[in-house]
């Protein structure tokens, strides 16, 4: 793995809000990574994939006590608080439980990305940090800790800091990293021991657009192993950094069949079978993804159009420019690339009751199925008839 041979002094956790598919999460497993979650459901899944609770921490800003209370309940490692109401939280969980806590403090800090547009993303990078966020505690409400933090309670076991996603700049990642060593700095001043970990985040960039380069994880790598070498030095240190996109973005294709094809007032439309109820980053984060008639790779593109799904509103466009053949025909294959995260996790799946997607691993040439594909049946999972009806 190209990432562990550039980095090997990091521990790569997976962001599983990415691709929460059990298939994917025993395969990476299988590889050695960790787990970063952001519910108690992604929780549910680690233990049901077997991860240590050890490799596994819990980040995002909405937890409720029933989640802390399972966090607490499987051993993972870290809670990552987000607020300082969520550390008091934490300390009253763990004291009715009766078991211990260790706790990793996100911090908001007082800078964020230096560079801004170009992001794949969007028109921006999705910034997390420098600025007014939901997420994390501000960097300058450490001087507040002791009011929340019960010492007897819970232990600070390290820092959490998440900047920005998509950021194709090693420059600023690197920036990143040191604004986080400062952070774990005043951290360790208000906590007044050395803590163990540090969470790095992450937000390595995915390239989308033509003239987007990808990181070089060998010059990256040098760079931040030779920043957090005093840190490392320390015992049982762990060096963490977070990554979903990076890591199963360009290994995954959405497929769809066309099953329609016209042309309105000098428009060219092809209608897929899916649309943006299993695929909806592109119009929800305004991102264009490279696509192809993938049956067809051979064919010289001579027309263009913009492809769209079954869905009756106009938003349902998941590609708005592809190069297609002159024999582009019904029953052709739409792929749509870059499509390995945020896919099915982040698409309103039963809008217009269609059937859910089917998921398959390719592994050494091997078609594996993930997910099967629904039925008109789950449509009716966990719902009451009216009194009365048939």
């Amino acid at each position: 793995m190209a990432l562990r041979e550039a980095m090997p002094a990091f521990e790569v956790f997976f962001s599983m809000k990415a691709n929460p598919s059990l298939a994917l999460l025993g395969f990476l497993k299988t590889l050695g990574a960790g787990a970063e979650i952001a519910s108690g459901g992604e929780l549910f899944l680690t233990n049901e994939i077997g991860f240590d609770p050890l490799d596994v921490v819990f980040a995002g800003p909405g937890k409720t006590d029933r989640e802390l209370e399972e966090s607490l309940l499987a051993g993972i490692y870290a809670v990552n608080v987000e607020t300082l109401r969520e550390l008091a939280r934490l300390g009253r969980v763990t004291k009715l439980l009766g078991l211990p806590a260790r706790a990793a403090l996100r911090i908001n800090t007082t800078v964020g990305l230096s560079k801004t547009g170009g992001g794949s993303a969007g028109p921006l990078h999705e910034q997390m940090a420098g600025g007014p966020s939901k997420f994390g505690i501000d960097e300058e409400k450490l001087v507040r800790l002791d009011e929340a933090w019960d010492r007897s309670a819970v232990d600070i076991v390290g820092i959490h800091v998440y900047t920005a996603s998509q950021v194709l700049h090693e420059d600023e990642i690197v920036a990143n990293a040191r604004r986080t060593l400062e952070a774990a700095d005043r951290v360790e001043q208000a906590v007044g021991t050395p803590i163990s970990s540090i969470d790095f985040g992450g937000g390595f960039g995915v390239p989308h657009y033509e003239g987007e380069e990808p990181l070089d994880l060998v010059s990256l790598g040098h760079d931040l192993e030779q920043l957090f070498e005093p840190f490392l030095e320390r015992d049982g240190a762990r060096l963490m950094v977070e990554l979903g996109r990076y890591l199963t973005s360009d290994a995954g294709v959405y497929l769809t069949r066309v099953v329609e094809l016209k042309e309105s007032r000098g428009e060219r439309y092809v209608i897929t079978d899916g649309g943006i109820n299993q695929f909806l980053r592109p119009a929800l984060m305004r991102v264009d993804h490279e696509a192809a008639i993938v049956n067809k790779l051979d064919h010289t593109p001579s027309l263009k159009a913009k492809v769209g799904g079954p869905l009756c509103t106009p938003i349902d466009i998941t590609v708005r420019d592809i190069d297609a053949p002159e024999d582009l025909a019904i029953d052709d294959l739409v792929g749509i690339m870059n499509a390995g995260a945020y896919g099915y996790s982040m698409s309103p799946l039963i809008f217009l009751s269609h059937a859910t997607p089917a998921e398959v691993l390719v592994l050494d040439g091997e078609l594996i199925e993930a997910r099967s594909r629904g039925k008109y049946e789950d449509l009716l999972l966990n719902q009451k008839r009216f009194p009365g009806t048939v």
